[in-house]
C-alpha cells in the first residue's frame, strides 16, 4: 500500500508526524490493516506518547491476536510506563504465541 510506504518512510526520515498522519491514512483505507497500528505505535513511542502507542498497538492486537510481534511491542510500552507485571505478561502472552507456531 503506498501510503504505508510513504508513512514508513517518514518515520525512517524522523518525520514523526508525517508518519503518524500517513499510518492513520492507511488505517482509514483499510482498518484491519495491523502492521499500520504496529508502525504507527512506534512512532507514537518514538515521540513519547505512551498512552496512544499502547492504543494503537492494542488495536494491531485485536486486528491480528496471532501475531507476537504486537505483543511485544505491548510489552515494551508498558514497561516503559513502569507497569512491569502487564509487561511481563504480555511478554509471556508473545512467547506462548511463539512457542504454539513451533509445535
Amino acid at each position: 500500500m503506498r501510503i504505508y510506504k510513504e508513512a514508513f518512510q517518514a518515520f525512517a526520515r524522523g518525520d514523526v508526524d508525517t508518519a503518524i498522519t500517513g499510518y492513520q491514512n492507511a488505517i482509514a483505507t483499510d482498518p484491519t490493516f495491523s502492521l499500520a497500528y504496529q508502525a504507527m505505535a512506534e512512532a507514537y513511542g518514538r515521540r513519547g506518547d505512551l498512552e496512544q502507542a499502547i492504543s494503537a498497538i492494542r488495536s494491531a492486537i485485536a486486528a491480528d491476536p496471532e501475531e507476537s510481534l504486537y505483543l511485544t511491542s505491548l510489552s515494551r510500552f508498558l514497561q516503559r510506563q513502569g507497569k512491569v507485571p502487564e509487561a511481563e505478561e504480555a511478554a509471556a502472552h508473545a512467547l506462548r504465541l511463539q512457542q504454539a507456531r513451533r509445535g
